[in-house]
C-alpha cells in the first residue's frame, strides 16, 4: 500500500483530487494535505508518503522547489505534478527535477489520474522489489527501510486507533448532553460511556483547549449530502478551518446534526468561535453546496468544562427551529425563552380570531394571527415546543368554533400532527396556510361567487389589485374602506365567493407568471416582486395554481 499526500494552495483542488483516488482497492493510503510547498516538505520529511500530487504554483515553496528539497533529502517515493498552466517550460523543469509525469488540472478525469498512479505503483514496485538481497534474502538497507516502514505503520495504525477513541468519547459527551437539553436527568459529572482514559489523554497538556460545534444540516435543502458520510467531509475541512489545532474530528450525532471538535495545546493560537462557525457555513456552502447551522461554544479547559459547553450547545440548538436565528451561526449563550409580555399579546390574538361570532372569511384572520404568532416566537426567541402547544390549542378552537363553516367531521389531528412533528418555523407557516386551505376547501359553499355590489368591496379589490406587491395585512385594507377586519373579511366573501387572501393569491400567481414568461425573472425576483418573500410557499402556490413549477415557465414567444 502505498501513502500518498496531496499538496495544493486551494482546498477545493485537494478535495477534488482526494475524490478521484479509489481508496477502497487498498492500493493507496491517504495520509495528508498541505496547503503549500514547504508544509508538503515536512510531512513528506517524516516519512509519511511515498507519492506526493503536488501542484506547480504554489506559495512559500512552489511544486518545482518542492520537488528538488525532496531530491535532496533522500525521497525515495514518485511525485506527480498537477498544474492550471500548459506551460511547456515549467512541465520540462518539473521533469527534469525529478517528476514522473504532470497533468493539467482542467482535464483531470478520474480514470486517467488512475491510470498514472497506477504507473506509479508500478515503478516503485519494480524499484522496491530489485533491492539488493542479503544472505538471508534482505539487505541491510532493505532491513532498515522495512523497519522504518514497519514504525510508521505503527505510527499510522496508532494515530487511527485514537482518533476513533475521541471520536467515541465526543459521541458518548453529546448523548449526554443531549439528554439534558431534553429534560431527562443528567449524570453527576462525566457520562460512564466517556473513557476517562480519553479525557487525560485530550488534556495530557497543561492548558489544552477544546472547540465544540453542533452542525445541523438544514431541512430544507432539496439535495442533502449523504447523513454517514458528511461527518468526514466537516472534518476534511480542518485544515482551513483550525491551523495549528492538534487534533479535529467530526462525529455524527443524530438526524441531521454532528459534532466538531478541535484540540489545542496552550502554546497555539485558538480562533475565535464565531468566526469559525460562519466559516464552516461559507465552507459547507461553497465545497458541499450543504446549507448548515451551527451553534458555537467558548473553549473549554477540561472535560467538565466541555459537556457543559456542549450541554449549552444542545440547548441553544432548540433554537436552530428558526431560520433567522442562525444564518450567521449561533452562540450557546443564546438561550430559548418560555414567553413573554409580547408572545402573550400575539398568543391572545390568536385565540381572540376563533372565539366571539365567526363569520366567512374569518379563516383569513386566524391564519395572518398564526403566521404573526410564529415570528413573534422567533423575535422573541420562544421555544418552539411553547409555540407549537399554543398553535395546536389554537386548531383545536378552530376546529371546535361556530360559524367559521367548517364541517363537524373534518379531521384536525393529521394537522395537529403536522404542527407537532413541525422541524423549522417554515415547515410550520406551511402547515398553517395548507390547513386554512383545507378547512376552506371542507367549508359549507352556500353563496355562488358574482359581482361586488358594495362600494367598500369594489375599493378592496381596487386596494389588492394596485398594492399586491407590498407586505399587505388584512388591517392594511381594512382601514383602507373604513371597516373593521372581521367584517371585511365577511362581506368580501358574501360578495365574491372567496377569501380576501385568495383574491390576493390569484392576483399574485398572475403577476408571477407574467414576469416569469419574459424570460428576465429568476424565481426568487419573481416572487419577491409579487410581494412574496418565502421561495417555498411561492413554490407550493404557483404549483398548485397553474400544475406546474415556477422554474419550468418558459418564456413567451
Amino acid at each position: 500500500m502505498y501513502k500518498i499526500l496531496i499538496a495544493d494552495d486551494e482546498m477545493i483542488v485537494r478535495h477534488a483530487v482526494k475524490s478521484m483516488i479509489r481508496w477502497d482497492d487498498g492500493r493507496f493510503e491517504y495520509v495528508g494535505a498541505a496547503a503549500n510547498g514547504r508544509a508538503a516538505l515536512e510531512l513528506a520529511r517524516d516519512g509519511k508518503a511515498d507519492i506526493v500530487i503536488t501542484d506547480i504554483k504554489m506559495p512559500e515553496l512552489d511544486g518545482i522547489g518542492l520537488i528538488k528539497a525532496l531530491a535532496s533529502g533522500g525521497f525515495d517515493g514518485e511525485v506527480l505534478v498537477l498544474s492550471n498552466y500548459n506551460d511547456f517550460d515549467l512541465v520540462r523543469e518539473a521533469l527534469k527535477c525529478g517528476a514522473h509525469d504532470y497533468m493539467l488540472k482542467l482535464t483531470l478525469k478520474s480514470e486517467s489520474f488512475m491510470e498514472a498512479l497506477g504507473e506509479i505503483a508500478a515503478k516503485l514496485d519494480a524499484r522496491r522489489g530489485a533491492a539488493g538481497e542479503a544472505a538471508d534474502g534482505t539487505s541491510d538497507a532493505e532491513g532498515g527501510a522495512l523497519a522504518g516502514t514497519q514504525a510508521g505503520a505503527d505510527r499510522e495504525r496508532a494515530g487511527r486507533e485514537r482518533a476513533a477513541r475521541i471520536k467515541g468519547w465526543l459521541a458518548a459527551m453529546d448523548a449526554e448532553a443531549r439528554r439534558d437539553a431534553g429534560g431527562d436527568a443528567g449524570g453527576e459529572g462525566l457520562p460512564g460511556s466517556a473513557d476517562a482514559a480519553v479525557s487525560r489523554e485530550i488534556w495530557q497538556d497543561k492548558g489544552e483547549r477544546v472547540l465544540a460545534f453542533l452542525v445541523r444540516l438544514r431541512d430544507e435543502e432539496p439535495a442533502r449530502p449523504e447523513g454517514d458520510s458528511f461527518a468526514d467531509k466537516l472534518g476534511d475541512l480542518a485544515d482551513s478551518l483550525f491551523p495549528g489545532r492538534r487534533w479535529a474530528h467530526a462525529v455524527k450525532a443524530d438526524d441531521g446534526c454532528f459534532v466538531l471538535a478541535a484540540g489545542y495545546s496552550a502554546a497555539q493560537a485558538v480562533p475565535e468561535a464565531g468566526d469559525a462557525a460562519r466559516r464552516i457555513q461559507s465552507l459547507c456552502a461553497m465545497y458541499y453546496n450543504a446549507q448548515t447551522q451551527v451553534v458555537f461554544a467558548e473553549p473549554a479547559s477540561d472535560a467538565e468544562a466541555l459537556l457543559e459547553q456542549m450541554r449549552g450547545n444542545r440547548r441553544a440548538a432548540q433554537l436552530l427551529f428558526y431560520a433567522q436565528l442562525s444564518a450567521a451561526g449561533l452562540s450557546n449563550r443564546t438561550l430559548p425563552a418560555e414567553e413573554d409580555d409580547e408572545y402573550r399579546r400575539a398568543e391572545a390574538s390568536l385565540r381572540e380570531s376563533v372565539r366571539g361570532k365567526p363569520q366567512a372569511g374569518s379563516t383569513d384572520l386566524w391564519v395572518e394571527g398564526a403566521l404573526r404568532l410564529i415570528e413573534t416566537a422567533a423575535e422573541r426567541r420562544i421555544a418552539a415546543r411553547v409555540l407549537k402547544r399554543s398553535l395546536g390549542g389554537s386548531v383545536l378552537g378552530l376546529a371546535n368554533a361556530q360559524g367559521f363553516g367548517i364541517r363537524r367531521d373534518w379531521d384536525e389531528a393529521p394537522w395537529l400532527a403536522r404542527v407537532s412533528a413541525a422541524a423549522t418555523d417554515t415547515q410550520l407557516k406551511e402547515a398553517v396556510r395548507e390547513l386554512a386551505e383545507d378547512a376552506a376547501e371542507q367549508a359549507d359553499a352556500k353563496r355562488d361567487a358574482y359581482p361586488a355590489a358594495r362600494e367598500e368591496v369594489r375599493q378592496a379589490l381596487r386596494y389588492l389589485e394596485y398594492r399586491y406587491a407590498e407586505r399587505l395585512a388584512i388591517a392594511d385594507v381594512a382601514a383602507h374602506v373604513g371597516l373593521s377586519e372581521p367584517y371585511l373579511c365577511h362581506v368580501f366573501k358574501a360578495e365574491t365567493g372567496r377569501s380576501l387572501l385568495t383574491h390576493l393569491n390569484e392576483i399574485r400567481m398572475q403577476k408571477a407568471y407574467a414576469l416569469l414568461e419574459t424570460g428576465r425573472y429568476l424565481v426568487k425576483q419573481a416572487a419577491a416582486e409579487v410581494g412574496i418573500h418565502d421561495p417555498f410557499y411561492f413554490n407550493r402556490l404557483f404549483k398548485k395554481r397553474f400544475g406546474i413549477a415556477p422554474k419550468n415557465v418558459k418564456p413567451a414567444d
